[in-house]
């Protein structure tokens, strides 16, 4: 672990946050739901979404071993019904999983007076960081990726100010329904992300990287367009 960086990114966490809150980019995945929820509950859009995009790649039907659903990853049952949902199914409802995980942070942000003890136990559950009142070791990991993101995610926002063309995923799946060539396809697809991939969040290309399989089949079937999604992506997180 490198805790220099996270020294430096948690005096960027806290700098980031005091400041005004920034909108999400145009054309982020389910960015209306994380703009309500971060006005709910008086968090930053962009932290929040960084969580969804570390918790579940911006997937709003993961699953894990353990039972947490959707994209903030909520346990089921005991803390979405601590969280006042009672269905499972509706934690597959991108805003009403947001909107559950933002206030589950909002609590745990008030309850410890800290955001980065507030991360810490929305990752290895309250009662672990209830018992120190320090940042557990396997938390520290999971906070720096989270630091990370944001700054990927608002990095991002202000380089797509400067360029013409935006990051906007939704594009890119048009471009699977233009033809049914899928030679052709795989060419556009290909084009778009070499003009966009530099001004795609680590976020939005996850978000990309799990839907190649369902906007462009057969023409994904030897892996070039998810494998050049997962290129920008890995670059992505070798960057310092």
């Amino acid at each position: 672990m490198k805790i220099p960086y996270l020294i430096t990114s948690f005096f960027f966490f806290l700098f980031a946050h005091s400041e005004v809150r920034a909108e999400l980019i145009y054309g982020f995945p389910y960015s209306q739901c994380f703009e309500q929820a971060a006005t709910k509950y008086g968090l930053d859009a962009t932290f929040i979404a960084a969580v969804a995009s570390v918790e579940s790649g911006l997937d709003p039907m993961a699953v894990s071993s353990a039972d947490a659903l959707g994209l903030m990853q909520i346990k089921w049952p005991l803390t979405a019904k601590e969280l006042n949902i009672y269905k499972r199914e509706d934690l597959f409802d991108p805003c009403v999983n947001i909107d559950a995980g933002a206030r589950y942070l909002a609590q745990l942000n008030q309850r410890f007076a800290s955001s980065l003890l507030a991360l810490a136990a929305y990752h290895v559950g309250p009662t672990r960081v209830d018992d120190t009142k320090l940042v557990p070791a396997r938390a520290l990991n999971y906070i720096e990726k989270i630091l990370k993101e944001e700054r990927l995610i608002k990095a991002t926002e202000q380089l797509s100010e400067q360029v013409t063309y935006r990051c906007d995923p939704l594009n890119l799946k048009r471009l699977g329904l233009t033809t049914h060539d899928p030679r052709k396809r795989k060419f556009d697809a290909l084009e778009w992300l070499n003009e966009h991939q530099s001004v795609c969040s680590i976020s939005q290309l996850i978000f990309i990287k799990n839907r190649v399989q369902v906007w462009f089949g057969t023409s994904d079937s030897d892996g070039a367009i998810s494998d050049k999604v997962v290129a920008a992506i890995s670059r992505r997180n070798s960057r310092p």
